[in-house]
């Protein structure tokens, strides 16, 4: 199965030639500037996004001042399928924080592919509730762990969606805001300011400005000591 929401692979895999050309002629590609909206939360659902090249982040807001980042996302990761409910409304919000090309695809017709596609809907059902799983997992460690283990945990995600800098592989390809940090973490900035201060002093990571540089990988693993 396509890994952390690929929906690109699942078309290829389990979609007939003809659905896959009608696919790509139903597709248009949009370009957001880092900050922008992709698609807010309680709007109505009318297509299905996946990410072409960028990153994005995927939350919802608690109240006016408190956001929870549920996801981060990049290059073919799958957007907008929480929003295919009898609501069909977004429960969440997607924004890009970086430069970001996103591929759209009209709701109807990629509801229409799994009608008429058998494999892909059985495929598409798993990538659901795989995505579930993985975001109650992570939701129970965030909640259980004390702040140190909740910030490791989230660099970790961090290194782990959006990788490392191809020229120096300690570096962090993108660093997430210590603002998208502490949403991620469930934490304050503060918090998550001290706390980054301190897996410095212990060399686990450098702090290069608004970069993070990742020395230790295995003690950072350690300090989450959780499913990812």
């Amino acid at each position: 199965m396509a890994a952390h929401g690929d929906l690109l692979a699942l078309f290829k895999a389990y979609c007939t030639p003809e659905w896959q050309a009608l696919a790509r002629s139903q597709t248009t590609t949009l370009a957001f500037k880092a900050g922008e909206t992709i698609f807010k939360e309680g709007q109505r659902c009318e297509n299905m996004y996946m990410i072409d090249k960028g990153r994005v982040k995927v939350f919802t807001n608690f109240s006016k001042d408190v956001e929870v980042i549920l996801r981060l996302a990049n290059d073919g990761f799958a957007l907008g399928h929480r929003g295919i409910r009898k609501a069909r409304t977004f429960p969440v919000s997607a924004v890009a924080i970086a430069p970001t090309t996103i591929n759209i695809l009209p709701i109807q017709v990629f509801e229409d592919m799994l009608r008429a596609n058998a494999l892909f809907c059985y495929h598409f059902t798993l990538f659901l509730a795989e995505e579930m799983a993985r975001s109650e997992q992570l939701r129970k460690n965030f909640v259980s762990m004390p702040v140190k283990s909740r910030v490791a945990l989230a660099l970790r995600i961090n290194a782990d969606v959006f990788g490392f800098d191809p020229n120096d592989p300690t570096l962090l390809a993108h660093t997430t805001t210590r603002k998208e940090i502490a949403a991620l973490a469930n934490s304050t900035h503060e918090s998550v300011a001290r706390t980054l201060g301190d897996l410095q002093e212990e060399g686990v990571i450098t702090l290069e400005r608004k970069k993070v540089r990742i020395n230790d990988m295995d003690q950072l693993c350690r300090l989450t000591d959780c499913t990812v």
